[in-house]
């Protein structure tokens, strides 16, 4: 494994962490080229969470996929349009490196978790944000910043009106960018036929993000057309991550993710999903 962590920026502390599947000279077994996950851990827009970054992108690189860890500015410095500037250099980050890594520079999915999945969604519906293009230096190619895939992770799609103004919500953790509403978190409000295919997981116990907002954007992408895959869970909370060994092994993680097991199934789903998505064999079970 290529194990690596590159700077995004020289101004501030984003950084893509890889995870790379090494090249074998015996390498008909291996995936070719590979399809990319860039995983963006949650953490209210105030830290990144550890159960939502490593074990993610171990548990998705035995699926075969090379895989990444982005991380973003938090805490008061998470703003727009900077952290939807840095999100989108991650991606341009991955497809201009895509013939050195081995992979395609047309399979690069964004997998979110709570407000790493709102930062995954404002890429979905925003990249095409002019000003975003010209941050970077690509307004005669703005497709290079739009991802091909979202994997969703309980995240909010009406932050002002579901989240920070009902009081059941309440996250007292959140960043600013999330408690003074800022209105471009509200994603549901950019969807259109621009976003790409999406796979959405939730749980019905969640505490944090009510399960109207998954319904919503499944609800706006059917009508759109858009391929969309949604799970429920009945049973779970927020922040399980991928519910295994790597991410639930303290006591209380550990408990959670053995009394909801189903919740554990979305890894595979999500694989199966994404496989199909980009045309390639389904896994081995």
């Amino acid at each position: 494994m290529i194990h690596e962590t590159l700077r995004l920026f020289d101004d501030r502390d984003a950084t893509l962490t890889t995870y790379l599947h090494a090249e074998s000279s015996q390498r008909d077994f291996q995936m070719h080229p590979r399809s990319a996950v860039i995983v963006l851990p949650g953490g209210a827009y105030s830290f990144l969470s550890d159960t939502e970054a490593e074990p993610v992108a171990l548990t998705f690189l035995k699926e075969g996929y090379d895989t990444f860890v982005f991380d973003y500015t938090v805490g008061d410095d998470c703003r727009y349009p900077d952290v939807l500037i840095e999100v989108s250099k991650a991606i341009l980050e991955v497809r201009r490196h895509a013939d050195e890594w081995g992979i395609d520079p047309r399979r690069i999915t964004l997998m979110g978790f709570s407000a790493g999945a709102c930062i995954a969604g404002l890429s979905a519906t925003q990249w095409n944000t002019p000003e975003i293009a010209e941050a970077l230096g690509v307004q005669d190619d703005p497709e290079l910043l739009r991802p091909d895939a979202i994997v969703f992770g309980y995240g909010a799609w009406d932050n002002s009106n579901t989240i920070q103004n009902n009081p059941e919500y309440h996250n007292p953790e959140a960043a600013r960018i999330a408690t003074s509403c800022t209105p471009q978190l509200d994603l549901i409000n950019y969807v259109g036929p621009h976003v790409p295919p999406m796979f959405i997981w939730h749980t019905f116990g969640d505490r944090y993000v009510p399960v109207t907002n998954p319904l919503m954007i499944a609800d706006a992408m059917f009508r759109l057309r858009i391929p969309v895959e949604l799970h429920l869970f009945a049973y779970g909370e927020h922040g399980m991550s991928v519910c295994n060994s790597l991410s639930s092994y303290d006591d209380a993680s550990y408990r959670l993710a053995e009394d909801s097991p189903n919740v554990a199934s979305w890894t595979t789903m999500a694989t199966d999903w994404m496989n199909r998505l980009f045309g390639l064999k389904p896994r081995i079970r």
